[in-house]
């Protein structure tokens, strides 16, 4: 049955992604897309429409309240940042760093990396890959490449988590300014699993890294403010 829920949700999007193109119609076009990426994730769905938790690599156990505590131990005061994959790092990462104002070296980070060295606005450390991963991988390997900008790889990973029934999510854009509402499985940190994969995807959309500038509790969801830091060429 969630096969042909998708195929049907691929169609009706289809047909609505076209019309609100030939239209000029912006919101028929962005309806008819997440219809495309949620009828592409349900379609890949397994029969009986269930994914263990455990096969994507979610895990609730305590991690988030756990990296948390770290931070909190050894004063890493710093935003979070964001890092889409690239060379060093293929399953991209999240980076704890000590100063308020960091300078990430891109060049010192690799996957087997935890603790980041070297000047204080260098160091820190590293979450690779990071929690929630396997969403990511899910979602590349059903939906395919998420460097189509950010509201994009937003709705592929947001619709992966939907249709195994984890989490909701939505990203707006203005200029500069990211905001991003997640529904958290576990925890109000950038460690839980699903707000890790939903940072993570905006990251790879934007193909740039993040800061997290802000995180507050917006009822049952986290309001999550990013500013843009540029590319991986420019902290390499």
């Amino acid at each position: 049955m969630g096969r042909l829920w998708g195929f049907f949700l691929i169609a009706i999007g289809a047909v609505l992604w076209y019309y609100g193109g030939a239209g000029g119609n912006g919101y028929t076009v962005n309806l008819g897309l997440g219809a495309v990426v949620l009828g592409t994730v349900l379609a890949a769905l397994p029969p009986g429409g269930h994914v263990e938790k455990e096969a994507l690599y979610i895990s609730c156990e305590s991690f988030p309240e756990f990296i948390e505590n770290i931070r909190e131990n050894a004063k890493l005061e710093g935003p979070p940042i964001v890092i889409p994959p690239y060379e060093n790092l293929p399953t991209g990462g999240i980076f704890l760093p000590e100063s308020t104002k960091p300078s990430p070296n891109l060049g010192r980070m690799s996957s087997g990396t935890v603790f980041v060295t070297g000047g204080r606005d260098e160091a820190g450390i590293l979450l690779t890959p990071p929690p929630g991963w396997g969403v990511i991988e899910y979602a590349l390997e059903n939906v395919g490449e998420l460097r189509g900008g950010a509201g994009y790889a937003a709705s592929a990973v947001s619709s992966v988590l939907s249709a195994l029934g984890l989490s909701s999510a939505k990203v707006f854009e203005d200029g500069e300014r990211i905001e991003l509402f997640v529904k958290p499985l576990c925890g109000d940190h950038v460690s839980d699993p699903a707000v890790s994969a939903m940072l993570l995807s905006v990251a790879m959309g934007r193909d740039e890294l993040l800061a997290v500038r802000s995180v507050e509790k917006v009822r049952d969801h986290l309001k999550i403010t990013l500013e843009p830091m540029g590319g991986v060429e420019r902290w390499l």
